[in-house]
């Protein structure tokens, strides 16, 4: 009787178990690579231009949300005019902007801005950078509202 478990211990216990189905896949995987490199050296000797390998994510975009427009304003002016004093320990105590998702410090707003509407940070937080594409209905409703907006000009919200 084993002491981790109500089977009887094997003196092979201890060995690393290897999942079968995992490693084919990671062969399968290096074999194709493989032959596309045996068909670009192909290329490369008879002159043509290699081929371009097909981008590959590690997660895929079917799974996050479409990119869409953000609806609230960024906070950039919250901490103008604030002294804050800093010490040099650690990222996410420095001075400027700091990003939680990419675990990031930048130091002015108009790089901060660039960074939350790139693709880097947009994977981070789960959010795919490829639009949806609008249909007819998406389309009149949109027109739609944007007419009632005109004709009600008093509903809109000024923050000045």
């Amino acid at each position: 009787m084993s002491a981790y478990g109500a089977g009887k211990a094997k003196d092979t216990d201890f060995r690393r178990t290897w999942n079968k189905e995992e490693y084919a896949a990671k062969a399968k995987a290096r074999e194709s690579r493989d032959r596309f490199a045996e068909k670009n050296d192909e290329r490369k000797k008879l002159g043509l231009p290699p081929l371009k390998p097909k981008r590959r994510y590690d997660d895929d975009d079917e799974s996050k949300e479409a990119l869409k427009a953000r609806e609230e304003k960024i906070d950039i002016e919250s901490n103008v005019g604030k002294v804050q004093v800093v010490q040099a320990a650690d990222s996410r105590k420095q001075p400027g902007f700091y990003c939680k998702a990419c675990d990031i410090t930048i130091k002015d707003s108009v790089t901060w801005v660039d960074h939350l509407n790139g693709r880097k940070h947009l994977n981070n937080v789960g959010v795919s950078s490829k639009v949806e594409k609008a249909d007819l209905n998406s389309v009149k409703e949109r027109l739609a509202m944007l007419k009632r907006k005109k004709e009600n000009p008093q509903n809109e919200e000024y923050s000045e």
